[in-house]
């Protein structure tokens, strides 16, 4: 995948996760309903990490010989922390829902 691809992606990432967010938030004004703003909330703290992410990463690579097969990389500490804060936003907006 050449970067021009990678770039894309990312900004369609970061662009669809803000509007998710957004939507959320504003779904949940209007109905008065805060599980809604709890996880369009999630999913813009989510966006902002990966954004601070991105914006910090260094390039890692290296001039191996060819391998046959695929490589698992386990994901890196941004990963992890915007996953956490969506799987815990949806849990407590899920609750709020619920209620």
């Amino acid at each position: 995948m050449n970067s021009q691809l990678k770039l894309a992606l990312s900004v369609a990432g970061y662009l669809l996760g803000a509007a998710a967010g957004i939507a959320g938030i504003v779904v949940g004004a209007m109905q008065s309903e805060p599980g809604y703003i709890v996880i369009g909330v999630a999913f813009l703290l989510a966006v902002v990490v990966a954004f601070i992410a991105g914006a910090t990463a260094t390039p890692q690579g290296s001039l191996s010989g060819p391998k046959f097969g695929g490589k698992f990389t386990p994901p890196d500490w941004a990963w992890w922390v915007a996953a956490g804060i969506v799987v815990v936003g949806m849990v407590i907006g899920g609750i709020l829902l619920a209620m």
